[in-house]
């Protein structure tokens, strides 16, 4: 068994049930494809929000540090980024970006995407 993760934005709250993401998951279709039946969905994170809202950079926002920890802390394997990552110009969020750094440099693997936009 595998135990994989989801990472969205904080913003896509407002719009997103996460519906399409679990969907894929589920049937095992789009970037989900290839897990086995046993692979456990086993966190939903987002990120703490843009600059406006969030003054703190990633690396030094305790709440990203304590999320990061507890995937660790839960053997998360992988994480799957949302489409929302990405802006209206399909360029992918920075704070996004070094989160993704930061879960790939504690021995996270990285997949951008989860269903089909």
């Amino acid at each position: 068994m595998i135990k994989i993760g989801t990472l969205t934005c904080l913003h896509a709250n407002n719009v997103c049930a996460r519906v399409g993401c679990l969907k894929a998951f589920q049937n095992r279709s789009a970037f989900f494809e290839g897990y086995s039946s046993d692979t456990f969905l086993g966190a939903m994170m987002t990120c703490n929000g843009c600059k406006s809202a969030n003054p703190k950079e990633p690396d030094v926002d305790e709440g990203i540090l304590e999320k990061i920890d507890r995937l660790v802390s839960e053997e998360i394997k992988v994480m799957h980024v949302g489409a929302c990552r990405l802006d209206g110009k399909k360029k992918e969020c920075p704070r996004i970006t070094r989160i993704c750094e930061m879960l790939e440099d504690r021995g996270i693997q990285v997949v951008r995407g989860t269903h089909r936009e």
